[in-house]
């Protein structure tokens, strides 16, 4: 059976009954005319959008299991249920198997779940469940080192064989590990091609791997950017050392439990009767079916991937940043600084975040890609604006972030400049 979708363009920009948005006085009357302009250019470009990206099943909608809570804000009733609305259609229309959370101004628009959690049985999902997070682990890695530096356990710009002696590398600061500017080779290389234990290999391993063969730096520390999953290893290393904790432990007392995370934990394959839980697993495409993907050895290193999160937890993780908790507000944005390397040019990484513009606003985001995972976790700053998509099925969501953000903020459409693109080398080519 066939499903059509139809978008009605509610009344956003005249105040009427119910609505919390007020009529514009006459100073503002020749804007909301061209705000009404761009509205219908855009409630056009998604009917074409929807309607040649495919047919919709309409069990897929009865499957989307949905959870919403509206808290105060500026947008009106009518901006909201557009808002919310225009998402679910673009992701039904696009056969999306996950979770997505989008808010702005204080307002969550859409928290929604649609598709399984496993496919072999067929479990839905619901907001609750949780997904390897792969890379937005690092924005937790990162918080956590930033942590011990502020206590004054350890100093970014100190050398990591200050706190980890037999790190063979002497010229490496923990700040590198942070930018990905150390030079590091890939750990996984070394993991496929050396480790012949029959369990998975820690953090330990790790560096006793680059112990036993050594590897040489593909350039001079700082002096470059090169994403490394490998820095984000030793930095989970480096908490365990100085905290003298788990790496699990430390976020659990320190970052988890005061935020509220109730739902997020480190995954570890080598507790796989406490890892079995409820939660999503990954997949990749087979014909018209799936195949589950299996834990790995690389599953068993810590602090580059490895975290499980949900939609509620993500957010509650994005206002502990919004209201400068667990740091002081000068080191969440020397986070979000641009690095600078030695020949000062800068790169759009800071301490655990990728930067970005959109719409002239300050985005800072990590995205992640991780055994059948694809996730995004992006904070539009200026505008107090989030948008969360976790992914279960290999499926690419890039498209699906860029189009989520356009219609996230249909108000600023006419005032666009062209977002800055990615150079390829800053994309993770494993890892994510």
């Amino acid at each position: 059976m066939h499903f059509v979708l139809k978008i009605s363009m509610p009344n956003i920009f005249k105040n009427s009954k119910g609505s919390r948005s007020h009529g514009p006085n006459e100073a503002q009357k020749g804007s909301g005319v061209k705000r009404n302009i761009v509205f219908l250019g855009l409630t056009a470009m998604m009917m074409y959008m929807l309607a040649f990206s495919g047919v919709v099943n309409e069990r897929s909608i009865e499957e989307a299991v949905v959870v919403e809570k509206v808290l105060p804000g500026s947008l009106s009733d009518d901006e909201i249920f557009f808002l919310r609305d225009t998402i679910t259609k673009f992701l039904l229309a696009r056969n999306f198997n996950g979770s997505v959370l989008a808010a702005r101004e204080g307002t969550v628009l859409i928290s929604r779940s649609f598709g399984f959690a496993d496919f072999r049985n067929h479990t839905p999902l619901t907001i609750q469940t949780p997904f390897q997070l792969a890379s937005i682990s690092k924005t937790f890695t990162a918080t956590a080192i930033l942590m011990l530096h502020h206590d004054g356990r350890l100093h970014i710009d100190s050398m990591v064989t200050s706190y980890i002696p037999e790190f063979p590398y002497p010229d490496i600061s923990v700040r590198m590990l942070l930018n990905h500017t150390a030079g590091l080779q890939n750990y996984m290389w070394m993991v496929e091609r050396h480790w012949t234990q029959p369990y998975p290999p820690n953090n330990e391993d790790i560096l006793n791997l680059f112990l036993r063969y050594p590897r040489h730096l593909d350039f001079r520390p700082g002096t470059r950017f090169a994403y490394s999953n490998t820095g984000y290893a030793f930095l989970g290393l480096l908490i365990e050392r100085v905290s003298g904790q788990s790496f699990a432990g430390f976020m659990k007392e320190n970052i988890f439990d005061p935020v509220g995370l109730k739902h997020t934990f480190v995954y570890d394959p080598r507790l796989p009767d406490e890892m079995n839980m409820d939660r999503a697993y990954g997949f990749r495409p087979w014909g018209r079916s799936h195949i589950v993907i299996p834990d790995v050895p690389h599953d068993g290193v810590m602090g580059d991937k490895g975290i499980f999160s949900n939609i509620p937890d993500l957010f509650l993780w994005d206002r502990a940043i919004a209201e400068n908790r667990l740091l002081p507000e000068e080191l969440w944005q020397e986070a979000f600084t641009h690095t600078r390397l030695a020949n000062d040019r800068p790169v759009r990484y800071g301490l655990g975040w990728r930067l970005q513009s959109f719409l002239d606003i300050h985005v800072v985001h990590h995205p992640g890609r991780w055994s059948g995972f694809r996730t995004s976790l992006k904070r539009f700053t200026d505008k107090d604006a989030t948008l969360i998509i976790l992914s279960n099925n290999s499926r690419d969501i890039t498209p699906l972030v860029e189009g989520l953000q356009n219609i996230l903020f249909y108000r600023e459409i006419r005032d666009i400049s062209a977002p800055h693109e990615e150079d390829p080398e800053e994309y993770e080519v494993i890892g994510g």
